[in-house]
């Protein structure tokens, strides 16, 4: 088999898992994987609702009375960058920031729980925009085991 056959076969098999995922609302779309993984995930531990809108302002779903903002992540092995970047508007009806850490190869390497208003006092304003940094929410990580749904955890450790 050549290497165009190779392609060939890896994206027809990329775009039957894409339609599978569709199909059992784990992604909406094509834009950006990660994310889309990190908010079906804690929408699954929680029994939330995501946003109907990709593009929902400030929030992602909603647990319950709860808004929650969901940052997730996949970084190569070799970066070092340990910050999600954070959009919002300071009316924003955000009542918590979970953001969740995956492996290059999604499994759940950090998972972190911080409320809106904690999280507020962690935003730096960095030249390039405003970010939180991961070290600095440790009061709020979460165990693995303490998370909701083992068995869903389980598929991702």
């Amino acid at each position: 088999m050549d290497k165009y056959e190779k392609v060939r076969l890896a994206l027809t098999s990329y775009l039957s898992s894409f339609t599978q995922l569709v199909n059992l609302s784990v992604l909406a779309n094509k834009k950006d994987f990660t994310c889309q993984i990190g908010e079906w995930f804690v929408a699954e531990q929680y029994g939330g609702t995501r946003a109907e809108s990709g593009i929902q302002k400030s929030w992602d779903l909603k647990v319950g009375d709860k808004y929650i903002q969901v940052k997730a992540h996949a970084k190569a092995q070799k970066t070092t960058a340990r910050f999600s970047a954070v959009k919002y508007d300071e009316s924003a009806q955000i009542d918590e920031l979970i953001t969740v850490v995956f492996t290059p190869d999604y499994k759940l390497k950090e998972f972190y729980q911080t409320p809106w208003k904690e999280a507020l006092k962690l935003i730096k304003k960095e030249k390039h925009g405003d970010v939180i940094y991961w070290d600095h929410q440790r009061n709020y990580k979460i165990e693995f085991g303490n998370l909701p749904n083992g068995e869903l955890t389980k598929l991702f450790t």
